[in-house]
């Protein structure tokens, strides 16, 4: 279930692409596609037992992995604001560490070792609230300018699913969550023809994920698995103006 805390950022965040959307024809719009690599820095993994236990996995090796989404939104035109625009994004994308990881256990009982392997894939949902772009080289032809540097910042929505992992007994489970994280895009736009571009970009995401699964080893308990996750994303994609 989504919490009154996301509730209300969703909420804010939807007013003010709202409010902000112009209703007199002032504004360029966009639509792009995108594809790429992510990669993802070590986390740790912390379980939280009903029982009152905590354990802590530590550097979990995550998987560098691929990306792809779309996004679409405008930019303002009138009283020459066409620097300034909002968005939506859609994307996905994959954080997993390699089998037979072997990583430190903290527990109540001392430090381990044990081998650990998580797969979690991830959807988000951002909102551009702000949007920022420099346009460079204008002319007739193109009025917003051929190239276009920009910058992009706003809340996201991150879903994560995990299945079976090898920290949960019994096996068979799965458990999902939404929780509130941020993105922000740093890139370049070219324009190849009037309405068509091509763009590079580069994409920081930091979201929580906690996972609920219900345990009976050394006694029925539910777990929650927190992982905060730092994501590195290296996009290439097309772009439309309209």
């Amino acid at each position: 279930m989504i919490s009154r805390k996301t509730s209300s950022i969703l909420g804010l965040a939807l007013c003010v692409e709202l409010l902000a959307y112009p209703t007199d024809g002032s504004a360029e719009g966009y639509a792009d596609a995108y594809a790429g690599a992510v990669f993802t820095s070590n986390s740790d993994l912390t379980v939280t037992s009903s029982l009152g236990t905590t354990t802590t996995y530590q550097g979990l090796d995550v998987h560098n992995s691929w990306t792809a989404g779309a996004r679409g939104g405008y930019w303002l035109e009138k009283q020459k604001m066409d620097w300034l625009g909002f968005g939506l994004d859609l994307f996905f994308f994959h954080v997993k560490t390699p089998p037979g990881q072997q990583v430190g256990v903290i527990s109540s009982g001392g430090t381990t070792t044990q081998f650990a392997h998580w797969s979690l894939p991830a959807f988000g949902i951002g909102f551009d609230v702000l949007r920022l772009r420099i346009p460079l080289l204008r002319d007739e032809q193109f009025i917003h300018g051929r190239v276009q540097p920009y910058i992009a910042a706003g809340p996201a929505v991150f879903i994560t699913f995990a299945g079976q992992n090898d920290f949960v007994q019994p096996g068979g489970q799965s458990a999902t969550n939404v929780s509130v994280g941020v993105k922000v895009d740093a890139g370049a736009i070219v324009m190849i023809t009037k309405r068509i571009g091509v763009f590079g970009q580069y994409r920081f995401t930091h979201f929580t994920s906690k996972l609920d699964y219900q345990n009976t080893t050394p006694a029925p308990a539910t777990e929650t698995f927190t992982t905060t996750y730092n994501t590195h994303h290296v996009i290439a994609g097309v772009s439309m103006n309209f």
